[in-house]
């Protein structure tokens, strides 16, 4: 009975640990800019998500997500905050072994309506920036391309991880141990 119940302690103790949220960090850097018919090597997004697959179907959807930031702009309930002078959504997140795909926006705009800006990213298509203000107006629209690098860098399992697969070895050792003990002992 004492043998059952520390093996079902361990089954669940791993399936805690298994359910941690996991972070990984993102970029994309080199972009076609529509405007100037260019090559830009040097501009870049980046971000991170942090989720986990609760429903185990293999791909990390925005319902799975604890947090998603672009640049400065964190998405996951960010369209809670909306006002009439700041709006910011994600229409689509989805990442699956090494392919992320998402859709964002963002926009703000002064009270009196002087100056205003915003961005769109639709991951893998292209980037959207505009900016109106009194001293002049710009847009800008980045394409992804077949030169546009994508880096992403998986978490590193965070300490509790390694606390629970000692204690799980260990555990598994100490019973061993008893085991061959009562073995010898007969």
């Amino acid at each position: 009975m004492k043998h059952k119940f520390l093996a079902i302690l361990l089954v669940f103790a791993s399936a805690a640990g298994q359910a941690a949220d996991r972070t990984w960090t993102f970029s994309y850097t080199g972009f076609y800019n529509q405007d100037t018919h260019l090559f830009d090597p040097t501009y870049s997004i980046a971000g991170s998500f942090t989720g986990d697959d609760r429903n185990g179907d293999g791909t990390l959807d925005g319902s799975e997500l604890s947090s998603f930031w672009v640049d400065t702009t964190e998405f996951v309930g960010c369209g809670s905050v909306n006002t009439p002078y700041y709006n910011c959504g994600m229409d689509h997140f989805s990442y699956q072994h090494s392919s992320l795909q998402f859709d964002t926006k963002v926009a703000s705009s002064d009270p009196e309506g002087i100056v205003s800006r915003g961005q769109v990213i639709s991951a893998g298509r292209s980037v959207y920036s505009y900016l109106d203000a009194p001293f002049g107006s710009s847009e800008s629209t980045m394409v992804w391309t077949n030169q546009t690098r994508f880096d992403l860098q998986s978490p590193v399992p965070e300490a509790d991880t390694y606390a629970m697969l000692l204690a799980g070895l260990g555990c598994l050792g100490f019973w061993a141990r008893r085991r061959q003990q009562r073995s010898t002992a007969q």
